[in-house]
């Protein structure tokens, strides 16, 4: 992999805080978000910059015109595509500030080629997120919010709030990078779709939803996975995470939260299979039930909201290990950490040993005493 060439924080401030003209400014193009499509005959790149035309400068800020402009190029390669984009849009492009890549999902095969270009080119922001589209990336960056500096802002706080509620496990450059290098170069990206909701955020009334995650493997984009496999891996990728949820209790409807989540796992080797001991452990609360005492009903909740945990985290863990083995929970750094001498014997054939893995999970949500409501 290449390596990482990154400009010093404060050249880059220099760079952007020095004495320049309107003019000059309407002579970059700074990238808020960047989309990466594969074609048939090379790739299409789609820049989403800041329009500065609205932000002031010589004129009072004109709110009638977008607050950013996207545009598109081709090329064989994705340094030519750039290089047609500042051709045909006469700036010339910054895009180490970009705040979020989209690939489109023919993209998604060539993805460790295109985090290499993003790391080593352009000064890439290597914190800035990573995401795949359902059909392509332009797609996503098509449309226009209306809120917010840049329309960019609305998707990444897309990511934020959906990691906040456990729906989503947010990856920047860098992690999806160090996840693909791993030894079964898999990761999972959050997935995004462009609905037709008659959203009034956006210019044209359409909206971006995140509908999943994406498994990406060295192999390419490799399956689907949907919100609730993302709430699981949540839970075995971060200490702390929350995650909503709903159980039903005596055919009433009760919607928990969970928090502080903390997942223990460890590996052995049995019989020449891996096996992975799962405890997940959480604080649990009802936020909302329609169950006349549901205090009452406290340990059933707790019971079914452990068994909800267990399929969510079982799941994911089939659909990735089992069925391709994608280690996308980061096993492999438990079982190294864990025993050295177990990490030798499985290393050499992990992927095979992934397959064949058994998984036994139990959860332990522990129930609040109080803060629960009527809904």
């Amino acid at each position: 992999m290449k390596k990482f060439v990154m400009i010093p924080l404060i050249a880059l401030i220099a760079a952007l805080s020095g004495c320049r003209s309107h003019a000059e400014l309407n002579e970059i193009a700074i990238v808020e978000a960047i989309g990466i499509d594969r074609t048939d005959d090379g790739y299409t790149v789609t820049l989403q910059y800041f329009n500065t035309d609205t932000s002031g400068g010589t004129t009072a800020i004109d709110s009638s015109q977008p607050n950013a402009v996207t545009v598109s190029g081709k090329g064989e390669t994705i340094e030519s595509a750039l290089e047609a984009l500042s051709y045909s849009c006469g700036k010339s492009i910054m895009p180490g500030s970009a705040g979020l890549i989209v690939f489109g999902r023919d993209a998604a095969r060539d993805l460790m080629d295109s985090l290499s270009f993003a790391m080593a080119h352009y000064s890439g922001n290597p914190r800035a997120y990573i995401a795949v589209s359902e059909t392509t990336a332009s797609d996503i960056l098509n449309v226009k919010f209306s809120e917010g500096n840049a329309s960019v802002e609305k998707l990444e706080s897309i990511l934020r709030n959906a990691e906040d509620i456990g729906l989503s496990c947010p990856q920047v450059l860098h992690q999806a990078a160090e996840m693909l290098c791993a030894p079964t170069g898999s990761t999972v990206l959050p997935l995004l779709a462009v609905s037709e909701n008659g959203s009034e955020l956006t210019e044209e009334g359409n909206t971006v939803q995140l509908t999943g995650g994406a498994v990406c493997t060295a192999d390419g984009y490799a399956a689907t996975l949907t919100p609730e496999d993302m709430s699981g891996l949540l839970m075995l990728t971060r200490d702390g995470c929350k995650c909503e949820m709903t159980v039903i209790c005596r055919g009433k409807t009760v919607r928990v939260m969970l928090y502080g989540t903390k997942a223990r796992i460890t590996p052995s080797l049995a019989g020449g299979k891996l096996n992975f001991d799962i405890t997940v452990s959480a604080d649990c609360k009802i936020v909302s039930s329609q169950l006349p005492d549901p205090y009452e009903e406290r340990n059933a909740v707790e019971r079914l909201a452990g068994d909800e945990v267990s399929r969510r985290v079982l799941s994911v863990l089939r659909k990735s290990a089992n069925s391709l083995g994608a280690d996308v929970a980061g096993l492999s750094y438990k079982i190294r950490s864990h025993s050295p001498a177990l990490w030798n014997a499985v290393s050499a054939d992990y992927r095979a040993c992934l397959t064949e893995a058994r998984f036994n999970i139990s959860a332990h949500p522990e129930m609040e005493r109080f803060g629960i409501m009527h809904g």
